[in-house]
């Protein structure tokens, strides 16, 4: 039997482990040390279904926190990409996606949750819709 050697992080209270997990403070769990974001926001046309996060801003509020993540126009590449926030934070957020030539997509009430790890993560599609000239 191997035993990996544990190194306790002082200030955080946790113990790590040489294959990447740590025991957390609550309970004795052992979590994985990835990170994990609580929303992913996929941007499609609503008219053709085609992916369109190229361009387009993610808005994403819980109370008084508030993050705004972008794609640069141009790149059709990021078009199949998700807009991803809220990092290892739980919360009820309203999400706004923002696109020239395309009216707001507003979703309220997006809950994340979270256990003694990690955040639950959440995916939505934002249908774009055209915006009337």
């Amino acid at each position: 039997m191997v035993r990996w050697p544990v190194f306790l992080l002082v200030g955080l209270g946790l113990s790590v482990g040489a294959c990447g997990v740590f025991t957390s403070p609550n309970n004795g769990v052992m979590c994985t040390m990835e990170f994990r974001y609580g929303l992913a926001v996929y941007v499609k046309d609503s008219v053709t279904a085609a992916p369109a996060a190229s361009g387009a801003t993610l808005i994403a509020r819980d109370g008084a926190w508030a993050d705004t993540v972008s794609f640069a126009a141009g790149n059709a590449s990021l078009d199949g990409l998700g807009l991803n926030t809220a990092g290892e934070r739980a919360g009820t957020y309203t999400l706004t996606v923002r696109k020239a030539g395309y009216r707001d997509w507003v979703k309220s009430g997006v809950v994340v949750t979270a256990d003694e790890c990690h955040v639950h993560p959440v995916a939505l599609t934002a249908l774009l819709v055209p915006s009337t000239p």
